[in-house]
């Protein structure tokens, strides 16, 4: 009936239904809503792998021989020294080795610290999001590895080269490799990195990948909203 009286009185179109949106109202980004929440999620992820980090082995080596053919094990974690250190300590002293110990090694304070306030940051950057928070536990762990890797790297020289010369075994000095096989007097070595190196690295990817979307998005020019 209203129909038949709209046509009877001259009308000939549809009335307009009211639009989805108030005019004037902005449209809801749906993309940059699921990317925000997917970025604070891969930051709160980083900052959990590098506290774990911080609990487990960064970084270890076996010595094998005929003497010990299941191997003396030696496993470096953020803040001690552990595994077979007594036996290797007895035999290392017989080619002038200094021995090894958890407090010689003044980065074992310094990194449960630094790799901590890297899990910070990552919070911090979950929290705060502004891509130039987010640079700051990329850095971070950036320095850190920097730091870490040149400290094995003079350690591993130290030991290998300021030997006694009054030792009761005469050797030439070396430098055991930070990754991979090699072979020290009687005994073959395997060196490796553990998940306490790896972690840190996969946070690393995670926080690079959510700054690098961050500045794709300051650089992108906004959408207009002006109608052609």
């Amino acid at each position: 009936m209203a129909i038949a009286a709209l046509r009877a009185a001259g009308h000939h179109e549809w009335p307009a239904f009211p639009p989805d949106h108030a005019a004037g109202a902005p449209a809801v980004d749906v993309a940059a809503i699921a990317w925000d929440r997917l970025s604070r999620a891969l930051l709160v992820a980083a900052a959990l792998l590098v506290a774990a980090a911080s609990l487990l082995p960064l970084w270890g080596m076996t010595l094998v021989s005929v003497q010990y053919p299941e191997g003396l094990r030696m496993v470096v974690y953020a803040d001690r020294i552990a595994g077979d250190i007594a036996e290797i300590n007895a035999l290392n002293h017989y080619i002038g080795m200094a021995p090894i110990e958890s407090g010689f090694f003044s980065e074992l304070s310094v990194l449960p610290v630094l790799l901590f306030g890297i899990a910070g940051a990552c919070v911090l950057a979950a929290l705060v999001r502004r891509w130039w928070v987010t640079l700051l536990p990329l850095g971070g762990m950036i320095a850190t590895a920097a730091y870490g890797l040149s400290s094995m790297r003079r350690r591993l020289y130290h030991f290998g080269h300021d030997l006694d010369p009054s030792a009761a075994i005469e050797i030439e000095p070396f430098t055991p490799k930070m990754l991979g096989e090699s072979v020290i007097a009687q005994f073959g070595v395997y060196s490796y990195f553990s998940w306490g190196f790896w972690l840190p690295l996969i946070a690393g990817a995670l926080v690079a990948l959510v700054l690098w979307r961050d500045l794709r998005a300051t650089m992108d020019p906004a959408p207009s909203t002006d109608d052609a």
